[in-house]
């Protein structure tokens, strides 16, 4: 599907344009361009202004746009207005939440994850039917029995609302089942070791090294939705030591809280874990480095305020000996007193000190020694 990205972007909020295009080209969409319009603030009703609008319109037609991706945030009633202009429906406008869920729904493969991800968008989009029928009755259309009166509304509300209680049970009790797999584990004795951290920061490639498994990696962002667990025996010198590795969904900056909120279940993995072992793509500019911590931390605090944290400063095989100081300098900032360890999980390097690191903290309960190696290693 032909496409292009646009945003408005605005003082202190960062450009998402190219984790937008990163994200579409992911999933099969052709990003053949961007729109970037630099504004003091959003315009209220196109978020763009009426002037680059125009400019967006006459750049679908001359390439043959079929879908238009916001990196912006779109209420229900601009994305029609948008459409509006652009065309009507034959133009697909979507912005980066529900592209985020469309990157999920091609992911997905378990039902926990199909209903999380129905649940999300029903949510998201709960109020964009009632600003259709709002839309096409000042545009004159008939709606319901007489336009957009009582009628329409209560029956898609009432619709919607059904169908979010549905899912809600469905995920309810798949939630229940996973919540005693859970306290099974902790029956038998065994510790949770939670990956967490960024999308495509490298804990697939990491979970895979160390369970020797094939799992999917390098397919784009949120490769991982669902959430996989697997017994690792640790040979430590003399002692032998078992947990329970659990990989799962990345984080993403500024997901809306609905979505975030759908995932629940999958985030609960790490809720509950005795262990978070946080892994940070190194290899990326400073600032990105930066945002993309920062985000990492705040979810934790959220989720998993009391776990134990150790910082996988990943990717050392892809950055240099400056890059790699300056981007431990930042964590340690970021993470004052927390251990670290310094890894390239594609290449093998540390990932038995990761795993070494992990066993002192959960055998003693102490915190963990920081290890660093240099990339020339």
């Amino acid at each position: 599907m032909r496409s292009i990205v646009v945003e408005a972007v605005v003082p202190t909020v960062p450009s998402r344009a190219d984790e937008v295009e990163t994200m579409a080209r992911s999933i099969g969409y052709d990003v053949v361009d961007r729109l970037i319009q630099h504004r003091k603030s959003i315009h209220h009703t196109y978020t763009i202004g009426p002037g680059k609008l125009d400019e967006l319109k006459q750049l679908t037609k001359e390439k043959k746009i079929e879908a238009v991706l916001f990196a912006n945030r779109l209420p229900g009633s601009q994305v029609f207005k948008i459409q509006k202009v652009l065309g009507g429906t034959d133009i697909k406008v979507i912005d980066r939440n529900l592209l985020i869920l469309e990157v999920f729904d091609q992911r997905a493969m378990t039902k926990e994850a199909k209903l999380q991800i129905e649940l999300a968008k029903l949510k998201y989009t709960f109020s964009w039917g009632k600003e259709f029928l709002r839309l096409k009755g000042i545009l004159g259309e008939q709606v319901g029995w007489s336009g957009p009166g009582e009628y329409p509304y209560a029956d898609y509300e009432r619709g919607a609302r059904k169908r979010i209680s549905h899912v809600e049970k469905e995920l309810k009790d798949v939630n229940a089942k996973s919540k005693t797999l859970r306290e099974h584990r902790r029956e038998r004795g065994f510790p949770i070791v939670a990956l967490a951290g960024y999308t495509q920061s490298g804990k697939t490639t990491f979970f895979n090294k160390v369970v020797s498994e094939h799992k999917d990696t390098g397919l784009g962002p949120f490769t991982t939705l669902s959430t996989y667990a697997r017994r690792v025996d640790f040979q430590n010198g003399a002692d032998a030591f078992s947990f329970i590795l659990i990989d799962s969904i990345g984080f993403i900056e500024d997901m809306h809280p609905t979505i975030l909120k759908a995932f629940n279940t999958t985030l609960g993995e790490i809720t509950d874990s005795d262990l978070i072992l946080l892994f940070v793509d190194i290899s990326e500019d400073e600032e990105i480095v930066f945002r993309k911590i920062t985000a990492s931390n705040d979810i934790l605090k959220r989720i998993a305020p009391k776990v134990p944290i150790v910082v996988c400063i990943n990717k050392i095989d892809r950055c240099s000996d400056d890059q790699l100081q300056e981007g431990t300098k930042l964590v340690s900032r970021i993470f004052p007193g927390v251990p670290h360890v310094v890894l390239s999980a594609l290449n093998g390097i540390n990932t038995e000190e990761v795993l070494r690191l992990g066993y002192q903290h959960l055998s003693s309960g102490s915190a963990p020694e920081t290890l660093e190696l240099s990339t020339s290693s």
